[in-house]
């Protein structure tokens, strides 16, 4: 296989875990603040997250499997 599958999956507040598709193994796991709203949502090697924190939803865009944050915007 030439790419790798990723999911990403809710383990606790704020918390997400990023799994290999192929094997189940656990790659990564990293944070978002706020209560989540909507999402994951994966998209090759990025997902998005929408969460809500002091009353304003702010989605997030995070490269995969590293975690990185990599653009938020408010929504």
């Amino acid at each position: 296989m030439a790419g790798k599958i990723y999911t990403v999956v809710p383990i606790a507040k704020g918390m997400f875990a990023v799994h290999d598709m192929t094997t189940g193994a656990q790659l990564n796991r990293f944070n978002i603040p706020g209560d989540l709203v909507s999402g994951p949502i994966v998209s090759v090697d990025t997902c998005s997250i929408t969460t809500r924190n002091n009353g304003l939803n702010t989605t997030y865009v995070v490269r995969i499997p590293n975690g990185a944050i990599i653009n938020r915007f408010c929504t």
